[in-house]
């Protein structure tokens, strides 16, 4: 509160509330939407386990399954995680580097485009036994999945945003007799952020879904191994315990992606 002083009166400045308020307004929907979705989703598992114990179980069974054994789960997360992060970051690395030879040699994309489509279009679990046979029953198989699920998004988003510059802004750094290393970080790469976090977000979920996918078979570990083994023996606590596993292990990718996000893009 500010004071004034007229005359020898002092008066009290009161700030204005109202944009306070305004905010308080838009925030509270903010948290309470997705509060009340969850709790109609709960009520509506709840009704659904039962009438129908054998298509989903209560959630207390699903949740006191979690806390009766987290070893269990956190130890089949991480093969799960891991297979999730270094696929990623393959198939993520080797689209980035691809998306620039593409953009400062636009002649390769003919060739490199179709090769793309091809991987994008060919279905994961058609691949993954094969690869098993070729790699054996180790970590590579899921990673090299991972790697081929993570490469297009990042690849298309890429060559989009590095191509997304402001032809002004791209005319003044020519006319400035700029590099081409000069054009790129600081005019391209600062253009296609928006791009490449947003194909992020898409990758880091499809990294978790890749890995669960490849160890549907060849393994016995990993969170795809545990829902496989739970549906064989009808454990439908088990099995859906390993889902909510593997869905939180993403919203944490996805969030910590989103953080990076603001941290870096701030237009």
């Amino acid at each position: 509160m500010a004071v004034r002083t007229f005359d020898g009166v002092q008066a009290a400045a009161v700030e204005n509330p109202a944009p306070r308020r305004r905010a308080a307004a838009r925030t509270v929907p903010r948290i309470l939407a997705p509060v009340v979705l969850f709790a109609l989703l709960g009520i509506g598992w709840q009704w659904v386990a039962a009438k129908q114990p054998s298509v989903l179980p209560p959630l207390g069974g699903v949740l006191g399954d979690l806390a009766a054994q987290p070893g269990f789960y956190l130890s089949n997360l991480r093969e799960t995680l891991a297979s999730a992060l270094i696929g990623g970051t393959a198939g993520i690395g080797v689209a980035l580097l691809l998306a620039v030879i593409v953009v400062h040699a636009p002649w390769l994309g003919s060739a490199v485009m179709p090769a793309a489509v091809l991987i994008h279009a060919t279905p994961i679990l058609a691949i993954a036994p094969a690869l098993i046979v070729a790699f054996g029953f180790g970590r590579t198989p899921h990673v090299i999945v991972v790697a081929l699920i993570t490469f297009f998004p990042m690849l298309i988003n890429a060559i989009t945003g590095l191509r997304a510059v402001d032809p002004q802004a791209l005319e003044v750094f020519r006319s400035m007799a700029a590099s081409r290393r000069d054009v790129f970080f600081r005019l391209r790469v600062p253009s296609s952020l928006g791009y490449l976090f947003s194909s992020g977000k898409t990758c880091v979920t499809l990294a978790v879904i890749g890995a669960i996918v490849s160890e549907f078979t060849g393994t016995d570990k990993g969170i795809g191994a545990v829902i496989v083994q739970s549906t064989t023996y009808l454990n439908l606590v088990q099995m859906w315990g390993a889902i909510f596993v593997a869905a939180l292990c993403s919203l944490t990718l996805l969030g910590l992606v989103g953080l990076a996000e603001r941290l870096v893009v701030r237009w």
